[in-house]
């Protein structure tokens, strides 16, 4: 999340590492050629990371997260992985996952999916984290699914109205049609948004716009220094914590202390990204209204996934804030 380096050191610094340069600038705190910060925002907020790195998201935001949930919020996410209750999956084709390879290659192709509760599927056991590993993939980002409605008589456990398609794989809305290798790197290539849901109560979406996914080869099966780059919609941010608040901490259920933090989220706006288009630039003459991200993942190779693997609608859990949210 960007308070470790990829070897799991905490560091302060851990986040310039996360991410790449998305508007082609090294921001200082005295760069004056960047958007306009929101009100009140320190120029410290516009600092980059190493070679121009843009991830606000680690240096201004993951401290907020830290300080209202606990100095382990991103180790909680992390335990939460490896215990199954939520994970992100790869469909790839095409790719040589060959230890040491640095091949470049064209026609790759692949589909992102949410993973839904491995160990709610499976009595609360943990994931074996390898090729018998059938993990339940949510709905969420699906064509022909729905995220409250399920997928009917299709779905691995549990029951709801609604259908899915037969094949989750063909049927992801979040796809790579044109990725490469490059030097063994997989990259995604097109602009697209990827949908990060964090398992926190029932979920808090990170949709993450113009994306910049990519990978290396660690060995047959598993990949190493993965990196999920891209922008969020400073608003569309700010409404999902505020439907999200209660489980993050029953503190911000108070509406003066929700504004405080949602204002803290506005002030980390960095970056200038079109909401229609996914377009990102950064210049003297606009208002920041995004907020940049960089995020880092390993990965390792389980079961296909299959119309068996497409978890139900689950009703989440009762708001901490009540009915009227914060």
């Amino acid at each position: 999340m960007g308070d470790t380096d990829r070897t799991g050191v905490t560091s302060a610094d851990a986040w310039k590492a996360y991410g790449y340069n998305l508007d082609d600038l090294v921001t200082t705190k005295t760069s004056s050629d960047v958007c306009t910060l929101a009100a009140g925002a320190s120029r410290v907020t516009q600092v980059d990371g190493n070679g121009g790195i843009d991830n606000s998201f680690g240096e201004n935001l993951l401290p907020i997260f830290i300080t209202t949930s606990g100095s382990d919020w991103s180790q909680t996410i992390n335990t939460s992985v490896d215990e199954g209750n939520f994970t992100y999956t790869f469909t790839i084709t095409g790719f040589d996952d060959s230890a040491g390879n640095t091949a470049n290659a064209t026609g790759v192709t692949g589909v992102f999916l949410a993973g839904g509760s491995y160990a709610g599927q499976n009595s609360g056991a943990a994931p074996a984290w390898d090729t018998t590993t059938r993990w339940p993939i949510l709905p969420t980002l699906m064509n022909g699914c729905s995220a409250t409605t399920g997928c009917g008589s299709g779905c691995a456990y549990g029951s709801a109205a609604g259908a899915c398609p037969v094949n989750p794989v063909t049927a992801a809305t979040i796809r790579f049609p044109s990725a490469y290798q490059a030097g063994g790197t997989f990259v995604n290539a097109a602009s697209s948004s990827v949908s990060l849901p964090l398992s926190i109560g029932p979920w808090l979406p990170l949709d993450v716009r113009s994306a910049l996914v990519t990978f290396q080869p660690k060995a047959p099966g598993s990949v190493t220094n993965g990196t999920i780059a891209g922008v969020l919609v400073t608003t569309e941010l700010v409404n999902a914590l505020q439907s999200n608040a209660g489980y993050i901490s029953t503190s911000l259920c108070s509406a003066s202390a929700f504004e405080s933090i949602a204002q803290q989220f506005e002030q980390a706006s960095d970056i200038v990204i079109d909401p229609s288009s996914g377009a990102v630039s950064n210049s003297a003459s606009a208002v920041c209204n995004g907020i940049s991200i960089g995020l880092g993942f390993e990965g390792t190779e389980i079961a296909a996934p299959a119309s068996s693997s497409i978890e139900a609608a689950v009703a989440p859990a009762p708001n901490p804030c009540g009915d009227a949210g914060p």
